[in-house]
Parts: C-alpha cells; structure tokens; sequence
C-alpha cells in the first residue's frame, strides 16, 4: 500500500510517536542493501514511519466501520430497530471507546497482512529507498551544493542543540536530538536521512522539471493546478457587536448579512480587495473604539466640544494598516485541503474564477468569497512549482523510486530485525497514540 509522497517533515512528524526504545545504540548495522551499510538508527528512523502510517491505516479503516454503521441507523426506518440499533451503536462506541486506549495495533492486518509484517515490508521498502536515492543520484551525476551541505549541517545542530518546547512539554528531553537519540536515532543517522531527503528533491527535479528527463508538459501542469487549487481572497464578517459579544436579534443579523452583501458587491463590480479590506478594518477599529472614547469624554469632558463632535473628531483621526497589493491578502487552497471549513473549501471551489464575490452564511459568521484566475498568478505559480509538481507526480515519483529499489540486494541481521527491533515492540505504546 503505498502512502503518498513523503518529505522529511513527514518522516519527522511520524517520529515523534512515542516509542520506547531506551538501551538502543545507534552505533550497529542492522543490514546492507547493495553493499551499503544501514545504521540501526536509518531502520529505526523508518520503522516509526512505517508503525505511524500502519495506525493511521488502521484508524481510517475503524472510521470507515463506523461511519457504514451510522448510515445504517440513520436508514433504518423501523423504530424499533432504530431503538435496538441505537442501543446496540451505544454499547458497541462504548466499547470501542472504552477499548481504545488500550488498543493493541498488532491485533488487526492491514492489506492482507498481519499489522507486524506490513511494519516490517514498509520499513524495508524506506529503507531499500533510501540507498535507491543515492544510487540513482549517483548514476546522474546529483550532488549537494556546498550551501546545502552547510544547511543540512546547522539543521541537525539545531536539533540537537536548540531547546524544543513542544519536545520538553511531551517527552521530557529538552532538545529534539535528546529525543531522537532516546530512540536509537543518533545524530549521524539522522543526518544521512536529511542528506537523502535533499538528494530526493533534486532528483525529483531532475526527472520531471523543465529540463528534466520526463519533463512534465506545461499544459499538463497548469490543468492541473486550474483543477485543484483555488486562488481566493475570503473576509469573515461574524455576528457580534463592537465589544465582540454575539448577536441574538434576527435584526442584527440581517444587518451584518446586508453588509457582507454590500462588500462582496463592490468587489463584483471592480472595487480592489486592498480598499474593501481597508475598509472593513477601519470600520472594525472605529465601532471598537467609539465605547472607549464616549466612556472618556463621559468622564473628562472637553470645553467647547460636544460628545458628539469630540467622538466623531477622535474617530477621524483613527487608522488601520493597509495591504500595500491584493497579493498580501489572497489565500491559496488546494481542494482536499482541511485548513478550513468543508462547507468554505466547497463553495469556493463550486464557484467561478472570474474575481466576483458572493456570501456564504454560516452559523456565527458570514463569509465574502471572492475566486481568481489561479493560473494568472505568476509570482505563486513559480514559487510553488516544485510543490505543485510533487502533487502532480508524487505517486509516479514514489513508484519509479521503489521499482528501482526493489531488486537491490538486502543482507540483514535476523536478530536484530526479526527478535530486538521487532514491531511488536512499539505495542506498549500504541495506546497513547
């Protein structure tokens, strides 16, 4: 089963699951793969991916149960059977629930196999990967610049050497690399793997960029782009007034729609989203300031000036920042993406490309939604290439990569794969997770 195209920050995040694996050294080989050495810490490193992608396999696979479960209730339309359905949907999330701390991940398969076996062949495909790269790296000649020599170094200094809060707060170590280390995964380990990450970038590059081997076509890639990712600007304007309290009236809110309406129909008909922004801001600052200001004239009146002149003047002097271009306020989405709400993601895609805006009403908020021309914004397009490139052949990247890798030749330690670094033993921390 193949998991998508991973970059280091992937492998980095699975490597934060909670595995206990103190008394591992990093300083043995557990294997060779065509004549190069593997540090036990390089297998390790991988099996955390390879355990992390088997929970989140096995956690979609229960989601799916369950959620086949709930569209049976909801279509049940005998009442009795719904009582007894819901009943028993109750007793069974209850013991799912109540199980699920205590999960045991190696209970169940994944693909056909045993939880075990799919950790072991997805750590050997990592891994039999990870030499693949610098074969074929070598084979075309793909070096590291000097610079991204340098970077990877101060990268895997600063994770060694750098306080990490979100490390100490979790786990108790103060640096990422105190953690890594607990884990088997010692410093040169680690950097092999950004080393390899690095080279897997610039042979990615090297295949399907511009001038590459199997460039991708220029058409193909902006369809693409067109297809699943939205250029949008998005204003939130929600019910609530100047103290930030919600509304309650049905008048006070179709004050707040109406007035969503009237922004999205000046962008509609050619007002720039900079002084539609702009204004909306200012707006927001004087309602917030105007209590502030009548409190302090209440208090401190000013001789020669009504309340209402010295708040209207006091008013005029306030200022918001102003976006110097519309750049600084468009958002990009791709369609899958979860940042936001479903509902937003949905009509921002159903919606045309043309820059004309329209509302969306949602329980605490109505949204103005506005929707560019993806492919007319050249600045992101080259700053995003490589990425959207990646989405594009991800897949086909990861296939060519372990379709060369596959017939390498692997000499192991048994013991150490079959018996020390067994899966089973991440089971004990399976619940946390």
């Amino acid at each position: 089963m193949k998991l998508g195209f991973k970059k280091i920050a992937a492998a980095v995040t699975a490597a934060v699951v909670a595995v206990s694996m103190c008394g591992c050294m990093d300083n043995g080989k557990i294997m060779t793969v065509d004549g190069m050495e593997i540090n036990n810490g390089v297998y390790l490193y991988y099996q955390q991916s390879a355990y992390s992608d088997a929970q989140s396999a096995i956690k979609a696979a229960q989601q799916e149960e369950l959620d086949k479960l709930a569209d049976n209730i909801v279509n049940d339309t005998s009442s009795e059977s719904t009582e007894s359905s819901s009943s028993s949907s109750s007793s069974s999330s209850s013991s799912s629930s109540s199980s699920s701390s205590s999960f045991n991940y190696f209970s169940t398969t994944i693909d056909g196999k045993s939880t075990s076996q799919w950790v072991k062949d997805e750590t050997l495909r990592l891994v039999k990967q990870f030499v693949g790269v610098q074969r074929l790296c070598e084979q075309k000649g793909i070096s590291l610049e000097q610079s991204e020599i340098d970077e990877i170094s101060a990268q895997v200094k600063s994770v060694w050497e750098d306080s990490n809060y979100y490390i100490q707060y979790f786990y108790g170590t103060d640096t990422a690399g105190q953690y890594y280390e607990s884990n088997g995964i010692g410093r040169d380990s680690y950097k092999q793997i950004i080393t390899t990450s690095t080279l897997k970038d610039k042979l990615f590059s090297k295949l399907y960029d511009k001038d590459g081997e199997m460039p991708v076509p220029e058409e193909e890639l902006s369809k693409f782009t067109k297809e699943n990712y939205a250029c949008s600007y998005i204003l939130e304007v929600p019910f609530e007034d100047a103290e930030g309290n919600e509304l309650t009236s049905d008048s006070d809110k179709k004050a707040v729609e109406d007035y969503a309406k009237e922004l999205a129909n000046r962008i509609s008909k050619g007002d720039s989203i900079v002084d539609v922004q702009y204004d909306f801001d200012l707006k927001k600052e004087r309602e917030s300031s105007k209590i502030q200001i009548e409190e302090y004239y209440d208090k401190t009146p000013v001789e020669g000036k009504t309340k209402e002149e010295y708040v209207a003047e006091e008013l005029a002097k306030l200022d918001v920042d102003k976006a110097e271009n519309e750049e600084e306020l468009l958002k990009y989405y791709q369609k899958n993406t979860t940042s936001i709400d479903k509902e937003v993601i949905d009509f921002l895609f159903s919606a045309k490309d043309d820059g004309k805006a329209a509302t969306l009403k949602a329980d605490d908020k109505v949204y103005v939604i506005a929707r560019f021309d993806v492919s007319t914004r050249t600045d992101w397009l080259e700053g995003s290439r490589t990425s959207l490139l990646m989405n594009l052949k991800g897949e086909d990247y990861e296939n060519y990569l372990d379709e060369f890798s596959a017939n390498l030749s692997v000499t192991e330690n048994s013991y150490l794969v079959d018996t020390k670094y067994k899966p089973e033993r991440l089971e004990s921390t399976s619940a946390a997770n």
